[in-house]
């Protein structure tokens, strides 16, 4: 029996270009685009491939804290300047952390169940070369336990999360299967920015990537068990999705041929103010995945295709 109780599907998706220092056409002392900017592009990128966008429903922005990094809350109100369509319509913002794309996606998905909506534009934002990488740290630490964690932890919150992960991998595992093993998602990562022009490593000529990869940690100025070349590259960009029902496909002009049908989804919560049972696992993600599984009625050799959330190569 199938987990939605109608069919979903996605189409008319749309990325811009993910701007930061990996890019040629970066320039730290330059102006660059602010995030109302991305959200324009990356809405209309969408917008531009239907019929009739005054049949969207609703509208979602999925963004981590651009209250800090570009001091703008309310992002929802920046929908109808993406589009008139968007004018008294509901505009929402959600966030969580890493996940605020996908918590974008799945609120689209809930309110088509609830027929509530059949056509809900998603769209996905961060600016955060905003700033310098020492205050960026501080703010990205708010994907923790603020209050609890961030005076007692490093300078580089964040990253120091993930380089208590790869030490605890280190002991459990072996230093020298997991060094290689980081190293190879890294190379991993480049080489597919390097198939799409709108990466932000699509312009690396690094002819040993692997090499750079295994790069010797420096505590001294980063973290203890992990590199500079383990943690992404800060990235200003944005994405769109258009979520629909059967209904919206045809209000929308899109053929089932040219959209994607979801079967299902999980999303699932841990207390944010307790250490991870495991440092070795992720395994709220664990939990997702193999509930998204079980909702879809597939096991993992049935999949072609796996995109996974990968700021970290631990």
């Amino acid at each position: 029996m199938p987990f939605f109780r109608k069919k979903i599907y996605a189409c008319a998706g749309f990325n811009t270009i993910s701007l930061g220092t990996g890019r040629k056409e970066f320039h730290p002392k330059k102006p660059r685009p602010g995030i109302e900017y991305y959200i324009k592009e990356a809405g209309l990128g969408s917008i531009a491939q239907i019929k009739n966008p005054e049949n969207i429903d609703e509208g979602v922005i999925g963004n981590f804290v651009a209250e800090r990094f570009c001091y703008q809350g309310d992002l929802g109100g920046f929908l109808p300047m993406v589009h008139e369509t968007f004018r008294y319509k509901p505009c929402v913002r959600v966030e969580g952390a890493c996940d605020s794309g996908g918590l974008a996606l799945v609120n689209a998905i809930k309110t088509i169940l609830a027929d509530l909506a059949d056509v809900v534009l998603t769209i996905g934002v961060e600016v955060q070369n905003s700033v310098k990488a020492i205050y960026g740290a501080d703010y990205l630490a708010a994907a923790g336990w603020f209050s609890g964690e961030r005076k007692k932890g490093h300078a580089y919150f964040f990253p120091d999360q993930f380089s208590q992960r790869a030490g605890a991998c280190f002991e459990k595992f072996g230093h020298e299967k997991i060094r290689k093993g980081m190293s190879q998602w890294y190379v991993n990562a480049v080489e597919n920015a390097r198939k799409n022009p709108k990466a932000q490593e699509y312009h690396n000529k690094n002819a040993d990537l692997f090499a750079t990869g295994m790069t010797q940690p420096n505590p001294k100025v980063f973290c203890e068990h992990i590199n500079v070349f383990d943690c992404s590259k800060v990235s200003d960009g944005g994405s769109a999705l258009i979520f629909v029902s059967e209904q919206g496909l045809e209000q929308i002009g899109i053929d089932k041929k040219d959209a994607v049908e979801v079967i299902a989804y999980s999303q699932v919560q841990d207390d944010l103010t307790k250490p991870p049972p495991d440092f070795t696992k992720l395994t709220t993600c664990e939990i997702a995945a193999k509930r998204a599984y079980e909702r879809a009625a597939i096991k993992s050799e049935n999949l072609s295709v796996l995109e996974v959330h990968d700021c970290f190569t631990i």
